[in-house]
């Protein structure tokens, strides 16, 4: 267990309506996969390896920037937004789990309204993992997913 995880042992509340408190902590535990300074292969950045685009979408960043991996892969990095900062950003893990209810919840809204398809079989968890490695797009290529997205998914599937 991550030490964030850990120290969300007890509490906090359930970001999302109708989720257990408890339901809500397996599923930040899931996705919880490397330290609060860290930025993954992939771009992600901090403790929940949140996607530069979706820092975009949630309005913390702006000016997508396409990089390549050591790999040669594609990858994004992004210009935050002040009073933001990629060093602030990383060395904050109640901004980190600020933007991760933020966007949580908005993916949870949009499967619950209907915007968003969950497909069958997944449970809302599973979902939302999903929906936070990959974004849209990856919900809509079910079940084709990269590794990563599915070793999440397979993390997440069990919370609720």
């Amino acid at each position: 267990m991550s030490a964030m995880a850990h120290r969300f042992t007890s509490g906090p509340d359930s970001a999302l309506v109708g989720v257990s408190a408890d339901a809500w902590r397996r599923l930040i535990a899931a996705l919880e996969v490397q330290p609060t300074g860290a930025t993954s292969a992939s771009g992600g950045l901090g403790s929940y390896d949140i996607r530069p685009r979706r820092l975009v979408e949630l309005g913390y960043a702006m000016q997508l920037v396409s990089l390549r991996s050591d790999s040669g892969r594609q990858i994004h990095a992004c210009n935050f937004i002040e009073p933001w900062s990629k060093a602030r950003f990383l060395a904050d893990p109640v901004a980190q789990y600020t933007v991760l209810v933020k966007s949580m919840r908005a993916y949870y809204d949009a499967l619950r309204g209907g915007e968003l398809v969950k497909p069958e079989g997944m449970t809302m968890a599973g979902a939302l993992a999903v929906l936070h490695v990959g974004g849209r797009g990856a919900l809509k290529s079910w079940p084709k997913l990269f590794e990563n997205t599915q070793a999440l998914y397979a993390a997440s599937q069990g919370a609720f």
